[in-house]
């Protein structure tokens, strides 16, 4: 009896130094080995594996963050894996802090796309993000914001309420629009009022136009450009032929609240004002890769004097047009530093039907000028009151901006 119980008690023994031992080693496993082999719970994310060229940097940053929300956040039950990635990518490309780049879900990119490719409804304004804050680059002519009296610069604080400093541009658009006839309110701020305004505004379809032209005194031809969308190739060639057939004296070429467009409109457009061959504009593309766009004819307006009528809603496929004008023929600008959009975007398709709207490139003016964040200075500056540009029709009593265009146009066709 006595033996039994020896052996019974070494086997006991035994079996207890063999569950210490395996204890130790899975308690040392658990403590180090997700990082070795990203056990559970990473065993379930799938293409772990990096880029093969990626700059140095260390990833256990991010699996530490990722092991601690697992492992300590009080509603960790309740987490969602994939808006977890989503929202690491959409981080990841905030840390680039450029405004015009972010992460696109699968459901933002398909509304995206829809925006391009229909109509929408909304207030008809173009917006951006300024120096942190959501501002509008240029209101549309004929719409509500435009009706609404909304001008370039005006900071966008709330959104039905919501605060939007932190949203994208793309985020805040989507909630700016809506159904048809329905309203959205809008808390204005102003750089020279005392506190903010509600703007209550009604969602129309927006139809953007694409240019008016008329002959003031003195044949001068005033052409006023809204938008260098795809409509405005056919739309200008046929103004063009109309003023080459009316022989101006001289052009004034509005661009204020004009917030860009097409690159492949404002190339085409600026071969009428140009020699065949002359750069147009450069893109930077951060390295030592340097495109050159180049006027391609057919020069049919560049031998009659121009000026330039711009202000801080001219942005983008804008300020090419104003800068190339003024770099290849010193033509002046007149009226109010532009906006400073100046960079490129692609939209690029990733897994699953998501995608990243990165910025790839820099716009520069033919003599060197960085248009991003810098904007184009005017040669006249000349402020206007506030209900002037926001395309209510032309009024050269009250319009001191183009009252200086006229003078300074008058001035070269006298000479």
């Amino acid at each position: 009896m006595k033996i039994k119980t020896k052996q019974t008690i070494q086997v006991i023994a035994v079996i207890l130094l063999f569950g210490m031992v395996w204890m130790g080693g899975f308690l040392n496993g658990s403590r180090w080995g997700w990082q070795i082999n990203l056990p559970e719970p990473f065993e379930k994310i799938t293409n772990k594996e990096q880029p093969a060229e990626i700059p140095e940097g260390n990833m256990d940053i991010f699996w530490e963050t990722w092991k601690t929300i697992l492992t300590k956040y009080v509603g960790r039950q309740d987490l969602n894996t994939q808006e977890m990635i989503e929202g690491a990518s959409s981080g990841l490309v905030q840390s680039l802090d450029d405004p015009h780049s972010m992460f696109l879900n699968k459901a933002q990119t398909e509304d995206l796309s829809q925006e391009l490719s229909g109509e929408f409804f909304g207030v008809g304004m173009e917006i951006g993000k300024k120096e942190g804050l959501l501002v509008v680059v240029a209101p549309l002519p004929g719409t509500p914001a435009a009706k609404a009296g909304l001008q370039p610069k005006d900071a966008i604080l709330k959104i039905d309420g919501k605060e939007c400093s932190d949203l994208t541009s793309f985020e805040a658009a989507k909630l700016i629009r809506g159904p048809l006839g329905s309203t959205v309110t809008l808390t204005i701020y102003r750089s020279n009022w005392d506190k903010t305004s509600d703007v209550k505004l009604v969602r129309e379809k927006i139809v953007i136009p694409s240019l008016t032209w008329q002959m003031l005194d003195n044949k001068i031809a005033y052409v006023q450009i809204y938008n260098f969308n795809q409509p405005l190739l056919l739309k200008f060639y046929q103004v063009a032929i109309e003023m080459i057939t009316a022989q101006p004296n001289g052009i004034i070429i509005d661009l204020r609240n004009n917030p860009g467009g097409y690159l492949e409109a404002v190339t085409n457009i600026s071969g009428w004002f140009f020699n065949k061959g002359q750069m147009v504009l450069k893109e930077d593309f951060g390295n030592t890769d340097t495109k050159i766009y180049r006027a391609n004819g057919p020069g049919l307006l560049k031998d009659i004097p121009t000026v330039v009528l711009m202000n801080g809603g001219t942005a983008s496929a804008a300020e090419i047009l104003a800068g190339a004008l003024h770099d290849n023929r010193d033509i002046k600008l007149v009226g109010e530093k532009t906006f400073g959009k100046g960079s490129v975007q692609e939209l690029v398709p990733i897994i699953e039907g998501n995608s990243v709207k990165i910025t790839i490139a820099r716009w520069l003016t033919p003599k060197g000028t960085v248009i991003q964040d810098n904007g184009l200075v005017p040669d006249f500056e000349v402020e206007n009151d506030s209900e002037i540009g926001t395309y209510e029709g032309l009024d050269i009593e009250k319009d001191k901006q183009l009252q200086k265009a006229i003078e300074v146009i008058s001035s070269l066709v006298n000479n």
